[in-house]
């Protein structure tokens, strides 16, 4: 008689802590993964899941998820991504709207808008003092206008034909995002309603990821005919069309250095080249206010990590940030106990990938 309690592509596949691994090599499978079936702090936690003997609905969702969508960048918003998986076990319930990929809030969007102001104003021939101006009295953030505008247009330094496509087409990007993301309160309904992006479904929105049982509006922008104008010229102008095109679909503005992703992809256009792995690129959009600052994000991290390992298995809480994962989690079952160790390897999974989120939490 087979053990029930083995480590085996059986146990795995029918468990609920194999549904939470979005991001992650995980999602291959038992057969394509050696390192899934190599995880020991894994194969604990499955076991720690069978001796629950019946997971309760509300966990089941908190796993696939709450668990599951948690940003693999971190977010813009971090760590409050992180607070509401805590929430959600806690509380036994998922939010209304998960903040994971594709969900932004308006004043995010804001910062964006400023940006494609002074955009249309260089593509439009005016000069860097014309956009400065009317951020220095409208814009979302207070900061130094004239020398962000200044900074970008010597960034962009002469035009020719390439740049102006290419900040044509950064621009219907930019302002995709700024139309077609959700938020708490904007189901993609607010922002762009005078800008066609492409043609209207009301299903298919990548803002569903996380929230896949919502509907929200997609604006199909790789269909727009003036797209498709840009990317042939584009592709008769330069070899590099193919990096320009990716690069400007990899750009999120849900991620955390959004807007120092976007200096980088502005200097390329400037110097109508990618720029090279480890090249030194300006600070000249004065973004560094747009994201979490690095050392008190990774320590924030290191302490949120240790407070959860803590927590389940009963060791000392101590520090801000341990009494309020305590105070959200609220009394310890079984359950959430099982729910808060996966939480926490999901998280040192992602860490492990190496990749953005690594950067971000890491001293």
């Amino acid at each position: 008689m087979a053990d029930r309690h083995a480590w085996t592509k059986a146990a795995w596949d029918n468990s609920i802590s194999s549904r939470c691994w979005d991001y992650t090599p995980y999602t291959d499978g038992w057969d394509k993964c050696p390192e899934l079936r190599a995880d020991g702090e894994l194969r604990q936690i499955v076991l720690t899941e069978q001796a629950l003997g019946s997971v309760p609905d509300w966990a089941q969702q908190v796993a696939a998820k709450s668990i599951n969508f948690v940003p693999p960048c971190g977010h813009y918003l971090f760590p409050q991504p992180q607070w509401e998986v805590v929430a959600a076990i806690g509380s036994g319930r998922v939010p209304p709207l998960i903040h994971s990929c594709f969900v932004v809030e308006g004043a995010r969007k804001r910062e964006l808008m400023d940006y494609c102001l002074c955009l249309d104003a260089w593509l439009a021939g005016a000069s860097a003092s014309d956009p400065a101006a009317e951020l220095s009295a409208l814009g979302w953030r207070k900061i130094d206008w004239a020398a962000a505008c200044q900074g970008l247009w010597q960034t962009l330094g002469t035009r020719t034909e390439l740049k102006d496509l290419l900040v044509e087409r950064l621009l219907l990007r930019l302002r995709w995002w700024v139309k077609a993301t959700v938020s708490d309160d904007d189901p993609a309904t607010q922002f762009g309603r005078d800008q066609y992006l492409g043609s209207y479904t009301p299903t298919g929105s990548p803002s569903a990821y996380s929230n896949r049982d919502r509907q929200f509006p997609h604006f199909r922008l790789d269909k727009l005919p003036r797209m498709q104008a840009i990317a042939n010229r584009v592709a008769a102008l330069t070899p590099h069309a193919k990096w320009f095109r990716d690069w400007m679909n990899e750009w999120w503005l849900c991620a955390p250095k959004a807007m120092r992703f976007l200096e980088r992809m502005l200097w390329a256009i400037g110097n109508e080249r990618p720029f090279e792995t480890g090249r030194t690129i300006p600070d000249f959009l004065l973004a560094a206010d747009t994201w979490p600052a690095h050392p008190q994000a990774a320590r924030w991290y290191g302490q949120f990590i240790s407070a959860l390992d803590a927590w389940w298995h009963d060791g000392p809480m101590a520090g801000d940030v341990a009494r309020e994962v305590s105070t959200r989690l609220g009394d310890p079952t079984p359950v959430k106990r099982w729910l808060v160790r996966l939480f926490a390897r999901k998280l040192r999974r992602l860490e492990e990938n190496g990749e953005q989120f690594a950067s971000f939490v890491r001293t």
